[in-house]
């Protein structure tokens, strides 16, 4: 026997990142049903809403990846190394040949 679904049982929807140029194009075209018809005019706030916050995310991770190449910069902390390559790492890190 299958489990009945209702509104309090919402099935989950699938995580699927949804970028501002699909936004943007869906926003288009509700648009034009919201001209002919006002009924789809929480459609379109939710996806103006929609678009704000994927404009606010994208905003959040270029400043984010600004701020950590600035400290890098200042730090002078070579952005490539890894302590497995370097003789000053760990001991059981290093390659054998260096020890």
């Amino acid at each position: 026997m299958t489990p009945l679904t209702g509104p309090s049982q919402q099935q989950p929807r699938p995580s699927r990142t949804v970028d501002a140029a699909r936004i943007k194009a869906a926003l288009v075209k509700v648009s034009k049903l919201v001209v002919e018809d006002a009924a789809f005019t929480p459609v379109f706030e939710r996806l103006e809403a929609e678009l704000a916050a994927a404009m606010k995310e994208k905003t959040r991770l270029n400043d984010a990846q600004r701020r950590a190449r600035a400290l890098l910069d200042q730090k002078a902390i070579p952005r490539t190394s890894s302590a497995t390559w370097s003789s000053d790492a760990p001991l059981p890190y290093r390659s054998r040949s260096s020890r």
